[in-house]
């Protein structure tokens, strides 16, 4: 019926999608390199998850296929960074002894 309303609904979808893309490549390519991470978000990474769940929540009850379909990326992407991003800040677990622990005594 409305075919332009559908390939606009397209469109957006796929222009959220790209949005977030490159920030979770980054991510993904420097999680052992924490100093290369420190200006990523991850409040924001959190906002983009609710965002997600709540644009998915809007398209089931309207019907509407196009507005929850970013999410079905984005929320995944989100999740993923997130863990990436506290892994990656924790740094490395120091193990109880370990020869430095050793020496110290």
């Amino acid at each position: 019926m409305y075919a332009y309303i559908d390939v606009l609904g397209f469109v957006a979808s796929v222009i959220s999608f790209v949005l977030w893309w490159p920030q979770a490549a980054l991510v993904w390519r420097c999680r052992k390199h924490r100093e290369q991470l420190r200006g990523v978000s991850t409040s924001s990474q959190v906002l983009l998850l609710m965002n997600a769940c709540l644009w998915g929540a809007y398209a089931v009850g309207t019907g509407s296929l196009w507005v929850g379909a970013p999410g079905l990326v984005n929320g995944p992407l989100a999740v993923i960074t997130i863990v990436l991003l506290r892994q990656s800040r924790r740094g490395p677990q120091e193990v109880r002894g370990s020869t430095a622990d050793k020496v110290a005594r």
